[in-house]
């Protein structure tokens, strides 16, 4: 009766229908990828779920020979550039079939893969391809050991792969991929190329307001160039990663022999858009040195004049310093020594003139990136001046002076 009870409960076994199919394609020389494997799989699997599923075991366990034959005769279409060697079907409720595949005759070999990016600069591309580390030689493993007649549909497989990863890692650029042949060499073109809106100028700016503009002007022109090489990039990835961009230019200022020699601390700032604002400053915690040229427009005496301040800081915010100043119209040349305190935009002086015997005091207000409010006031001679200036750029600014004696348009040259 057990034995009876067995025999019934494997024929009903043998009898259920195959809900579940898995298909297994190997290579037999192992030179494959396994991301083109995978496709093949994925070809099959479509097939033999349509070949088995809902179908009794008993019926496929009867004529095993021939659902291989088929199943390697269907493989041998499907799957070009490849020769099905053997087909393994093992039937059950998940039925599972093998492929053993093998290349029909030469095999790709040291693929070329040739990456570009358009419409950007060399600097910006190599900064690119870091965002997709390793890329290059994960595609050539891809083709390698693949067989040279598979070319095209494996460009489909490669096609899928490069754009989601460009999609997942530069969401701004899109990919345009070719697989060609070329005398038995296969040559992978991948282009990446931005979308959307794209910076078309560069508005950049260096500037120091604690040393001389004049000695930065070398460093001035290196730094234009490398600042234009954001042409061409999106605006949406400049917007995404300003902080990268500007660390980036940041590490490379202060590797910068001027900077490390006189101990100047460098800073960047970038504001994305079609026109891009790049302000690069390059400040002195010890030392403030500037030098200004003046042309007065609106009064006669005195309309020529220059000034030179050198100034030492003790603390953050504490500063001593001596002014030299000269009228050009009969060359009178005054001294100040004095004291001034700096605190956020807020700068409040105080200083002593030779040889008028004056005191003088000044504050000053910088309430925007190159609008500056000033006061002045000279005891000796009772003079108070208000004045508005705007910096046109690093060595040029235009001031509106209001003054006790008279109002004027003050010409700066920043040196």
């Amino acid at each position: 009766m057990a034995l009876c009870l067995c025999l019934v409960w494997a024929a009903a076994a043998w009898a259920e229908p195959v809900t579940e199919v898995q298909v297994v394609v190997k290579d037999s020389r192992g030179g494959t990828s396994t991301q083109l494997l995978q496709k093949m799989t994925e070809s099959m699997q479509v097939v033999a779920q349509q070949l088995f599923l809902g179908k009794g075991t008993e019926k496929i366990a009867g004529d095993l020979p021939g659902y291989e034959k088929l199943l390697g005769e269907v493989a041998d279409r499907v799957l070009t550039g490849y020769t099905t060697e053997k087909v393994a079907l093992a039937p059950g409720k998940t039925t599972v079939v093998t492929f053993t595949i093998l290349p029909w005759s030469n095999v790709i070999h040291n693929p070329t893969i040739d990456l570009q990016f358009s419409g950007v600069s060399p600097a910006m591309a190599t900064y690119l391809q870091e965002k997709m580390p390793g890329l290059k030689a994960r595609l050539a493993g891809m083709l390698e050991g693949a067989s040279l007649d598979a070319v095209d549909w494996a460009g489909s497989v490669l096609r899928t792969q490069i754009r989601s990863e460009v999609e997942r890692e530069l969401p701004e650029f899109k990919a345009a991929v070719d697989l060609v042949e070329q005398q038995d060499q296969v040559i992978l073109q991948v282009v990446v190329y931005p979308v959307g809106e794209v910076v078309r100028r560069v508005q950049y700016e260096m500037l120091s307001r604690s040393v001389p503009n004049v000695l930065l002007i070398n460093m001035k022109d290196r730094y234009a160039e490398k600042m234009n090489n954001l042409r061409g990039l999106p605006v949406s990835f400049v917007a995404r990663n300003r902080r990268e961009l500007e660390n980036m230019f940041l590490e490379q200022l202060r590797d910068e022999q001027m900077v490390s020699d006189y101990h100047l601390t460098p800073a960047v700032s970038l504001v994305p858009g079609v026109d891009l604002l790049a302000d690069l400053t390059v400040e002195s915690k010890d030392y403030k040195i500037w030098f200004e040229g003046y042309g007065d427009i609106g009064r006669r005496d005195n309309n020529l004049s220059g000034r030179a301040h050198m100034g030492r800081y003790f603390s953050p915010n504490d500063e001593v310093f001596g002014e030299v100043g000269v009228k050009l119209d009969d060359v009178a040349w005054d001294f100040s020594g004095g004291y001034a305190w700096h605190e956020g935009k807020t700068t409040l002086s105080y200083m002593r003139r030779a040889p008028t015997a004056e005191n003088v005091y000044r504050a000053e207000y910088d309430f925007g990136p190159k609008w500056r409010l000033r006061y002045e006031y000279w005891s000796g001679s009772n003079v108070k001046e208000y004045a508005v200036r705007y910096r046109i750029h690093e060595f040029l600014s235009g001031e509106y002076v209001y003054s006790t004696d008279k109002s004027y348009f003050r010409i700066v040259g920043n040196l």
